[in-house]
């Protein structure tokens, strides 16, 4: 795998729900925190820092943030964050943040949801191949999660 192979996710799956109730999967935070699996404090709007901890099997307790970045609805969702799991001594002031988008799009069926987490090339050296890692694989389990939220099979 090449530097440039470690800088881009992207995973689309195709969920049999309107737009605008898979929309609301992932923008209304009660409903995000039952399939994202984590516990959440404040609605999601643009600027807010929304602070989170997992409540999934075998990471409970783990806290962080996103900062809301954009919403354009029923379209865009995007946040940034500090992906994977903090190590002893991570400094989030020093580490820029990844940016993670949710693309909405109508198609025969339902509805085309694409997640793409960019920025991983501007993290450190020291961490960049590890959270690549963590987050691809996260990535194919969140997606399957909001498929099965929503009472709907996934597929790529």
């Amino acid at each position: 795998m090449t530097a440039s192979d470690l800088s881009r996710i992207e995973r689309k799956v195709l969920i049999h729900a309107p737009r605008e109730r898979v929309w609301r999967a992932l923008t209304d935070s009660a409903e995000f925190s039952k399939w994202f699996s984590v516990e959440t404090a404040g609605a999601f709007t643009p600027g807010a820092r929304i602070d989170m901890k997992s409540t999934y099997p075998g990471y409970e307790g783990a806290s962080f943030y996103v900062v809301i970045e954009r919403m354009d609805p029923p379209h865009t969702f995007s946040w940034r964050w500090h992906p994977g799991m903090h190590e002893p001594g991570f400094d989030p002031s020093v580490e820029p943040m990844t940016l993670v988008t949710f693309q909405l799009e109508e198609v025969a069926g339902g509805t085309e949801l694409t997640v793409v987490e960019s920025g991983f090339d501007q993290l450190s050296l020291a961490r960049r191949a590890r959270v690549f890692a963590e987050n691809q694989q996260g990535w194919e389990i969140q997606m399957s999660n909001v498929a099965k939220y929503l009472h709907a099979p996934a597929r790529d």
